[in-house]
C-alpha cells in the first residue's frame, strides 16, 4: 500500500509540522499546518498545481547540494549523491545537435537519388 500522507517537522522545532496527504478520491493533494496535535490551517492543491510544487521543491534540493553548509553537515554525504542525481535527473536535457547542410547539397544528393528517365 503506497503511504498516503507524511509529516514534516518544522527547522525552527517549535512543535509545528507540514502534513502533506494526498486525496486520491478528491483528486487532491492537502497541506495542512498542524501545532502540536491541531490542524491550524490546511490548502487544497487541485493535482494540476502539483508539478510547480515539485518543480520548486527540486529547484530547493538543488539549491542545497550547491550549498557548501550541507556538505559540511556529518553524514550527508549519502544524502547529497542522492540529491544530486535527482537534480541530474530534473534538469531539462539539451538538444541533439545535427549536422545541417546547405540546401544546394540537398538538391544535390535529391538529384542523385531521381531515377532518370
Amino acid at each position: 500500500m503506497r503511504q498516503k500522507s507524511i509529516a514534516i517537522e518544522d527547522a525552527r522545532d517549535g512543535g509545528a509540522s507540514l502534513r502533506v496527504t494526498r486525496h486520491p478520491e478528491q483528486h487532491k493533494v492537502v497541506l495542512s499546518h498542524w501545532r502540536e496535535r491541531v490542524c491550524v490551517a490546511s490548502t487544497p492543491i487541485e493535482l494540476k498545481d502539483v508539478p510547480p510544487l515539485i518543480a520548486i521543491l527540486a529547484e530547493a534540493l538543488g539549491d542545497g547540494i550547491e550549498s557548501p553548509r550541507v556538505a559540511r553537515r556529518e553524514g550527508q554525504a549519502g544524502l547529497a549523491g542522492v540529491l544530486s542525481a535527482l537534480r541530474d535527473w530534473l534538469r531539462p536535457r539539451l538538444a541533439v545537435v545535427t549536422d545541417i547542410r546547405s540546401s544546394g547539397d540537398r538538391r544535390q544528393r535529391q538529384e542523385r537519388q531521381r531515377p532518370s528517365a
